[in-house]
């Protein structure tokens, strides 16, 4: 899979790239590239930039010193984080707790990405959420639904990693929440109704959105507006048994 950069309106682009799963099978990963009112610019997760995608984030960025921030929205995706903390050494380097774990000679902002803080750190052109009921950096490394999303508000797009996926297959495809939800869930009675009530606001944010990048694609899905907030309220819909399951356990 050879990486490519995706314009999405006239101040963002989404990186297309790739990752191979246990070095064999190629599922892709993403990061996105948001211009500012101000001119300048944030970069949304890592990913190493090479050949021409390299040229054009460089043209775009005046060769980096537009480039003011890299925020790391999943806590599972480091693979990517030094070598592109190293390439922008100016920007501000925002992560969650265990990006600062993994990289801690890292130059790292006090402020987490999944802090309430980041919230209005962009003029409120970029919005962080998180997805509540959910732990975000669980025990088992193996459970990834978790993740900080990023509405860029100017270009009506949502930069998603995990927590929401997108499957092109016939019957069983389609928008969907992680597939390991159920054991994300905080181990507390309400968690499943918190995340309820948060994939049902994110449903009406969604009505408003017009681009929807996911990480594990080659493509980017095709929804948008109503039609994205109807498929998020499907995949709340599929994931209703999960969450019934885990209020029983926890009532």
């Amino acid at each position: 899979m050879s990486d490519r950069i995706v314009p999405i309106g006239d101040a963002m682009w989404n990186i297309r790239g790739s990752f191979r799963l246990f070095g064999l099978l190629d599922i892709g990963t993403q990061c996105s590239l948001v211009r500012l009112e101000s001119g300048r610019f944030v970069m949304l997760d890592s990913y190493t930039l090479e050949g021409d995608v390299l040229d054009r984030v460089l043209a775009l960025t005046d060769g980096g010193a537009a480039l003011d921030a890299i925020v790391n929205l999943h806590p599972f995706h480091t693979v990517h984080v030094d070598a592109v903390a190293r390439r922008f050494p100016e920007a501000t380097l925002y992560g969650t707790r265990r990006h600062v774990e993994k990289s801690p000679d890292l130059p790292w902002a006090t402020t987490r990405s999944d802090d309430p803080e980041m919230n209005g750190l962009f003029d409120e052109e970029l919005r962080f959420m998180v997805p509540a009921g959910v732990q975000l950096i669980p025990a088992d490394e193996s459970v990834h639904a978790g993740s900080v999303l990023a509405l860029h508000r100017p270009s009506r797009a949502l930069h998603v990693d995990d927590t929401l996926t997108y499957i092109r297959l016939p019957l069983i495809g389609g928008l969907r929440f992680h597939p390991r939800l159920g054991p994300a869930l905080e181990e507390r009675p309400g968690a499943a109704a918190d995340f309820r009530a948060w994939a049902g606001e994110l449903a009406g944010i969604c009505a408003e959105v017009d681009h929807l990048c996911t990480a594990h694609l080659r493509r980017l899905p095709k929804l948008s507006g109503e039609a994205l907030a109807e498929a998020v309220r499907g995949a709340l819909a599929d994931a209703e048994p999960t969450l019934k399951a885990h209020a029983a356990r926890w009532s």
